[in-house]
């Protein structure tokens, strides 16, 4: 980390079961008038989610195309 990157902001959520788990956020951003999350366990560091904020207030995990297209479009937005 350089002197002016800020650390990721420490963030719980809660899973399916109702269990409590702390993330790592590392980015917040709008594709295509959707917002995503990429997030990172604190538990452990080779689960990275990218998340994907419901219409109903919650999120949900991306996987598939979905995926693909928007780390597509992370990566040319660099």
């Amino acid at each position: 980390m350089t002197e002016h990157e800020e650390a990721p902001a420490s963030v719980v959520l809660i899973d399916e079961a109702g269990a409590e788990q702390r993330f790592l956020l590392h980015d917040a951003f709008d594709a295509d008038g959707q917002v995503y999350y990429l997030v990172e366990s604190e538990a452990d560091a080779d689960q990275v989610l990218l998340l994907r904020e419901t219409s109903g207030g919650g999120l949900e995990s991306v996987d598939g195309d979905e995926l693909e297209r928007v780390l597509a479009l992370l990566e040319a937005d660099e």
